[in-house]
């Protein structure tokens, strides 16, 4: 896969440090003179101005080069640079070329100082991009706050120094999961796809097609099938029948759209998606997965936002599955991207009404019925002191957006709207888990429905599964605290880390790769600041 320059290579190379190099110290001259001819030349190139990590790595094994004079880890270096398209990241060819000049000429110890610091910046560049990614997830949206663990220079390198020049060494520092894996093997077959000229002819724009029409369109979307796998379908009828409705309702339960068999303006648009498009998810998703490629603990719960899913792994295995909801697919009300750690669950929680939608939301109904609170089990208190009052016995037509006075808190109960618990993980989005009353959204495919907090289809068995490591009866000591109708909070002994991410192309349940529709755009955000460090998508061949 071609891409264009990527500066990140080029942050320190051995030619710009042989450009300007610094006098060395007295102290400094006399150890390179202890050192062997490369050695010396070595430290003399580091002392120029290199990467701090990098001169202090050298120092410490007295100059011995890591990649200069030994040709099979430059040979699996090289593969490994011009391989990076088969990860999603950019291939430097500029980069490349210089290399095999600077093996080339590498005769003399300077050229061979030369050749190792570059093949040696080349080489964390690279690994540091495989392990954690190219991009710093938090540059990208202040709705992305991801921490990737980014590896030690001395650590990169020590593990080549221990590696026998073979791509061993490169597959290691990958994320070693199995969607990454699987990812990669997508990303190929997605590839050959375009070189192929991808699923044929699209569908023509026009009304929603129904099961029993018959005309050219069906006919083309009865090919374009058949190209993306579905069986069952082939043929040259340009009837929508029951076969054809099937595979239709397959496509969209795959790509998180309402299965009624209707082809309207979402599916038509899913359906004609070309392979670059999903090579530009397939990318993304990559990335992501480098971003979390560390250890996220024996227990953690993991919420996938665009699959509105959330699981709790022991030991690498699902233990709970639940639907959740999550929030408005406006910027406004998305659910951020974060990592935290959840420390306690809250029994028969009250819910203090945010003032935003006390403000934009409750307002207008109390100007219609100022009885609304009352039947919600609402209290209004006046802000600042804390003095309760009833909505039925002032003039709320006084009252705007802007100067709203009060605060309203939902007092446990049936009706309350974070139901029978919330899941605290104390946060600067105050942003938590929690149940609902209103159980009828989980039903959707798209769940796109909250201000913000995620709603758990399951939340008593999350509650249960969460509390079995320090409880012999988790279900009984829910339910006692339930039972007595107060708030109450349980504390969790080992605080369980959560993950808030976003993954669009993902291995679901059935071990299969799955895709989702981009329902907050983030896919098109990362893989924007991806184009700008140099990746690239092929065309489609006319």
């Amino acid at each position: 896969m071609s891409a264009r320059f990527n500066a990140k290579f080029f942050r320190t190379t051995a030619f710009a440090a042989f450009a300007s190099i610094a006098p060395l110290s007295a102290h400094a001259q006399a150890t390179a003179l202890t050192l062997p001819p490369e050695s010396g030349a070595l430290m003399t190139a580091l002392s120029a101005g290199s990467d701090p990590s990098l001169y202090a790595y050298y120092e410490g094994t007295d100059f011995e080069p890591v990649f200069a004079g030994r040709p099979a880890k430059l040979a699996a270096l090289m593969a490994a640079l011009e391989g990076a398209g088969a990860h999603g990241l950019p291939v430097n060819d500029t980069l490349i070329s210089d290399l095999r000049v600077a093996m080339i000429n590498a005769g003399t110890p300077d050229s061979k100082a030369a050749l190792e610091m570059m093949a040696a910046q080349a080489y964390i560049d690279f690994a540091t991009d495989l392990t954690s990614g190219l991009l710093n997830p938090d540059d990208i949206s202040s709705l992305i706050n991801i921490n990737a663990v980014r590896p030690a220079t001395d650590t990169l390198l020590a593990k080549a120094v221990a590696s026998n020049g073979s791509g061993a060494l490169f597959d290691g520092l990958e994320p070693q999961d199995p969607s990454y894996n699987a990812l990669q093997e997508e990303l190929a077959r997605l590839e050959a796809l375009v070189e192929a000229g991808g699923w044929g002819p699209k569908i023509s724009v026009g009304r929603a097609i129904r099961p029993g029409q018959s005309n050219d369109r069906v006919l083309a979307m009865r090919v374009r099938l058949t190209a993306l796998g579905y069986a069952d379908i082939e043929g040259d009828s340009p009837r929508y029948d029951e076969a054809l409705v099937e595979a239709v309702k397959a496509f969209q339960a795959e790509n998180t759209l309402t299965a009624d068999g209707i082809v309207g303006p979402q599916t038509l648009t899913a359906l004609n998606s070309d392979p670059s498009i999903q090579m530009q998810q397939v990318i993304v998703n990559l990335e992501r997965r480098r971003w979390l490629n560390y250890d996220l603990g024996a227990r953690h719960i993991f919420v996938n936002q665009a699959n509105f899913t959330a699981y709790v792994i022991d030991y690498g295995l699902p233990t709970l599955v639940t639907r959740v909801v999550v929030g408005k697919a406006s910027a406004k009300f998305q659910t951020p991207e974060f990592i935290d750690e959840m420390t306690h669950m809250v029994v028969n929680p009250a819910w203090n009404v945010p003032q935003s939608i006390a403000s934009q939301e409750y307002l207008p109904q109390l100007l219609r019925d100022p009885s609304v609170l009352t039947r919600q089990n609402i209290t209004m208190r006046v802000r600042g002191s804390g003095e309760r009052v009833d909505a039925r016995l002032i003039d709320m037509s006084q009252y705007t957006v802007n100067n709203f006075p009060f605060v309203l808190q939902q007092r446990p109960g049936s009706r309350n709207a974070l139901g029978r618990v919330k899941f605290m993980f104390p946060n600067k989005y105050n942003i938590y888990l929690h149940d609902t009353p209103s159980r009828s959204l989980f039903n959707r495919d798209s769940r796109a429905f909250s201000h913000g907090c995620v709603r758990v289809h399951r939340p008593l068995d999350l509650a249960y599964t969460l509390l079995a490591p320090q409880s012999n009866d988790p279900e009984g000591d829910f339910q006692a605290a339930r039972n007595t109708g107060r708030e109450t909070t349980i504390s969790l002994e080992t605080p369980v880390p959560i993950y808030l991410t976003y993954q669009s192309v993902f291995l679901n349940e059935a071990g299969e790769l799955a895709y989702r529709v981009d329902v907050y755009g983030r896919d098109q955000l990362v893989f924007d600041a991806l184009a700008e460090n140099g990746v690239a998508l092929p065309e489609i061949a006319s």
